[in-house]
């Protein structure tokens, strides 16, 4: 048990996780101009995955995927921890 772990009780700490799919640069003129049914092209292939991320700080990585009920869900499935800088 880590020395500080009984000062904190860390079941009630919550943190908001953000999913980042990928990036794209636009002109203000573009943004402006989308429409329904245009589509966005990131800086990630399909593949590539997610990053799973606390503030600005990559966590993880993880995939897409659906959570099996029948409202099909969005969720993502951890795959592995991130590399330190």
């Amino acid at each position: 048990m880590d020395a500080l772990s009984h000062l904190i009780d860390t079941d009630t700490i919550q943190v908001e996780i953000t999913i980042r799919l990928g990036r794209t640069r636009q002109t203000v003129a573009q943004l402006a101009a989308l429409r329904p049914d245009d589509i966005l092209t990131l800086d990630q292939a399909i593949g590539d995955g997610v990053e799973i991320c606390v503030g600005d700080k990559v966590i993880a990585r993880g995939e897409l995927t659906g959570d099996g009920t029948p409202e099909d869900r969005l969720c993502v499935r951890v795959i592995g921890a991130s590399e330190a800088p």
